[in-house]
């Protein structure tokens, strides 16, 4: 069993022990199956958004496009709102059952909020 997987897509990190960002609670809304999560730079404490799919099963199709939605965030900018920062994929094993989750981290910009 993997204690923690490679970066979604050849990744930039090498799971949530070496996450340069600090999780924090989570917002009351969620979009779909992403948890939005409050988040800040562990070296500046400057605010993030981090955003977490986890599943039981490594192959579900969430993850799958999940996966895809990462590839596609790393190429597409837009202007004062979202910019990707980071992403990775763990697993982790809670007892009885083994969970993938895969968090994206976001530049964001609350002038637009």
């Amino acid at each position: 069993m993997f204690k923690f997987l490679k970066g979604v897509v050849g990744g930039s990190g090498t799971g949530l022990k070496d996450l340069p960002y600090n999780i924090g609670e989570p917002y009351s809304t969620a979009w779909g199956s992403w948890v939005h999560y409050r988040g800040s730079f562990k070296d500046d404490g400057a605010p993030v958004s981090i955003f977490a799919l986890t599943r039981s099963n490594a192959n579900d199709g969430h993850l799958a496009a999940g996966r895809t939605g990462v590839k596609r965030l790393r190429t597409v900018r837009h202007p004062n709102i979202l910019s990707f920062l980071y992403s990775t994929e763990a697993e982790t094993f809670d007892g009885s059952t083994t969970k993938v989750t895969i968090y994206i981290v976001m530049n964001l910009d609350h002038r637009s909020f």
